[in-house]
């Protein structure tokens, strides 16, 4: 009996931070947290939240870069990487 009071309220903080799981809502929350600049998800924060802010961030530097190569006159250089064009083109139009 000792041992279920132990283990109820375990369970209650499991449930409402989610142990660590996570779903595709969570890393598309760390995702589009990284492209609004937000800071980063905390320690407590699902393994699939902090995954998608790591994209986030990967995806939203490749995107400034090709902006900042587009605004500064330079010639692309991912040309496979569809967010740096993007982002290139963004930057030559705003040049």
């Amino acid at each position: 009996m000792k041992e279920d009071i132990v283990w109820i309220p375990l369970a209650i903080i499991c449930f409402f931070t989610g142990c660590g799981t996570g779903s595709g809502e969570d890393w598309d929350k760390g995702y589009e947290s990284a492209w609004e600049q937000e800071s980063e998800p905390s320690r407590w924060a699902s393994e699939s939240q902090k995954e998608g802010y790591e994209c986030g961030q990967a995806d939203c530097e490749a995107w400034d870069d090709g902006y900042y190569a587009g605004i500064n006159g330079r010639r692309p250089v991912y040309l496979d990487d569809d967010l740096y064009m993007e982002g290139f083109k963004e930057g030559k139009k705003d040049k």
